[in-house]
């Protein structure tokens, strides 16, 4: 979070690359008898190269590649049919490929685990919308859709993948009052499937209350999730089935302090039961910014993520969290994506400054650790990538430097540069193969 008040005012060009008219304003506001329509959309592409480590593992090469290159393309086309301003009816295409990546589609189960790649043409999102029916302060939500709340630790579609991680068929009924406004959620996953249609999985339930109050000098969220398997749900190629009945419980914040400094923070408490064994385990994120003020908007700042791991896994109580239902491939844990919010402590240092209005350079240092040694090193995917029962071989997993420029060439064409670098640390090193991986990629976004 930036102060804005160390801008000066936008330039000439600037606004008038704001106001300049534009092809996709033809498809806006198209009168349909008592409706308007808007159409748009966006074009993502992001060249990807991996060294030691790709989206499956870390240092255990398939098929004797070490490395990969590909191109991701990305490609949605939206409709919203509005009537006046609280009813619209909204859908989402969406077409995800891959190209020369050394993964096949069938390499993924998509029963499974979906496959991050590639997902043709499908409906992503498909859904109406009605808010203070009759002047009311209810409201309705209902078909698929993309859910997310706050920065989407907790729950949220996991954007920065190509084929993203989590929509639901979902019911959202809706309160907005003058001191909160609260969603209640009833959903079913959604299933990705390259071969065909996407289905809904009625093997995961998610539902909820999610408050977001107002009238407060700083943004307070709090929750309570549901998540319930069927028993009968398998978890991984081994058969391993997963019986999941737990309650997540929790808060969000986000706000300023003075001139300059920023905070935010979550912390969430999961119970229930778990393959028929207590769950007790908990979550947490801590932030603390400061923006200088300065023409460059240079900002440093610290964090710290936490996700219980289990001890003992034979004493009758589950531990690790499960990261509730936020998106995996956040970029929250990393950018290189190795790790989730489970069993970890990640302690990270940020800075970042914007050398002009159009460009942004951001660097992040990460120094991850398990939080139980005996416990898992849970990939992104949210399975575990490398365990020593014994806890001999340690907590100290890594660390982690990303270097990011963003550049806004307008505001409809945006650039990404990232390079990162892992640096393995002893837990890797005593468990097997442990080379320092990197990462390289190039994205562009267009949308209309």
């Amino acid at each position: 979070m930036f102060c804005a008040t160390s801008w000066p005012l936008a330039s000439a060009a600037e606004k008038s690359d704001a106001d300049a008219p534009h092809w996709s304003d033809a498809l806006k506001d198209i009168p349909i008898g008592p409706f308007r329509l808007d159409v748009g959309g966006s074009v993502r592409y992001r060249y990807e190269h991996q060294d030691d480590f790709n989206v499956q593992r870390y240092a255990e090469p398939r098929r004797g590649f070490g490395s990969d290159d590909f191109l991701l393309q990305r490609t949605r086309l939206e409709f919203t049919l509005r009537m006046g301003a609280e009813a619209r009816a909204f859908v989402q295409l969406q077409d995800a490929r891959v190209y020369d990546s050394d993964f096949k589609t069938d390499d993924f189960d998509w029963r499974l685990y979906s496959c991050p790649y590639r997902n043709p043409l499908d409906v992503r999102q498909a859904y109406v919308e009605w808010l203070h029916i009759g002047g009311s302060p209810f409201g309705i939500k209902i078909g698929r859709q993309a859910i997310f709340y706050g920065d989407n630790r907790v729950w949220g579609p996991g954007e920065w993948g190509n084929v993203g991680r989590y929509t639901w068929d979902a019911v959202k009924l809706i309160a907005d009052t003058p001191a909160a406004e609260v969603h209640a959620i009833f959903a079913d996953r959604v299933r990705y499937d390259p071969h065909s249609f996407d289905e809904h999985d009625s093997r995961l339930d998610g539902y909820g209350v999610y408050a977001m109050l107002k009238k407060l000098p700083f943004r307070l969220d709090l929750f309570w999730l549901g998540k319930r398997t069927r028993p009968d749900m398998v978890v991984d190629a081994k058969g391993t089935r997963l019986d999941l009945d737990t309650h997540t419980v929790g808060f969000a914040v986000d706000g300023k302090l003075g001139r300059g400094w920023d905070y935010g923070g979550t912390l969430a408490q999961t119970f229930g039961r778990r393959n028929g064994v207590d769950v007790r385990a908990t979550g947490g994120h801590a932030r603390l910014g400061y923006t200088f003020n300065h023409p460059w908007q240079p900002r440093i700042g610290a964090e710290f993520s936490y996700a219980s791991g289990d001890p003992d896994q034979t004493d009758g109580t589950f531990q690790t969290f499960d990261g509730a239902f936020g998106g995996i491939d956040t970029t929250k844990y990393g950018w290189m994506n190795f790790f989730c919010w489970m069993n970890i402590q990640d302690y990270e240092a940020t800075f970042s400054f914007r050398p002009t209005r159009k460009a942004k350079i951001a660097a992040e240092y990460h120094f991850f650790r398990l939080d139980e040694a005996k416990d898992a090193w849970y990939w992104s995917s949210g399975r575990p990538a490398r365990q020593d029962a014994t806890g001999k071989a340690g907590s100290n997993v890594g660390q982690e430097l990303d270097l990011v420029l963003t550049y806004d060439f307008s505001q409809r064409l945006k650039a990404m540069v990232g390079y990162c670098h892992f640096f393995p640390g002893p837990f890797l090193r005593r468990t097997g193969a442990s080379p320092g991986a990197d990462w390289f990629f190039v994205q562009t976004l267009y949308t209309f």
